[in-house]
């Protein structure tokens, strides 16, 4: 089963999560098409929260290339950074939560090497390394069972990164103009 390819997915790594299926990570082949004119930059993700793990795994790449074409614009970079710094700002919030606590021992939940092609996308790694960090330090604390609803303002500032870079407007994608010809 390793290195299968079932319904356009490729399991590109060979470890296995928790429930012993291969984990399938999600925008391999979009990143991949990026050719850049520097030295490649592979990260390895050790991810230990299952929030993160999920991340990681459906909307890293994604994300990551998405920014690496809107931040092609100067105005477009500056609105990236600063939510990328907001995303961080959150990211320290939720390790202050946690610097009170001892990192439990035990395995990662998943690792995966992540291809960085940006600045932003590296930014954006960190961020989520550091929240991950954080939370899996939350979980198993005196604080675990508030753990998750402590990552609610992480998570919506990515989310509001994801919408601002994929084009969406309240919920919806902007209508483009060969669209709009057509709703006449």
């Amino acid at each position: 089963m390793e290195g299968a390819v079932h319904s356009a997915v490729t399991h590109t790594i060979q470890e296995l999560g928790r429930t012993g299926n291969p984990l399938v990570i999600k925008g391999v082949a979009r990143i991949e098409s990026i050719v850049l004119s520097r030295e490649e930059v592979r990260l390895d993700a050790e991810v230990r929260s299952h929030v993160i793990s999920r991340v990681m795994r459906r909307d890293f790449n994604l994300t990551s290339v998405k920014l690496f074409w809107y931040t092609k614009r100067y105005t477009c970079r500056k609105v990236a950074r600063e939510m990328l710094d907001d995303l961080q700002a959150e990211a320290e919030r939720l390790e202050d939560l946690a610097r009170p606590y001892e990192m439990p021992a035990g395995p990662a939940a998943a690792t995966c090497s992540m291809r960085i092609i940006s600045e932003e996308a590296q930014l954006l790694f960190d961020a989520l390394m550091l929240a991950d960090r954080s939370l899996y330090k939350l979980m198993h604390s005196p604080l675990a069972e508030v753990a998750e609803e402590n990552m609610g303002p992480f998570m919506r500032s990515f989310t509001i990164l994801r919408k601002q870079v994929f084009g969406f407007v309240d919920d919806r994608r902007p209508r483009t103009s060969a669209q709009d010809g057509n709703a006449e």
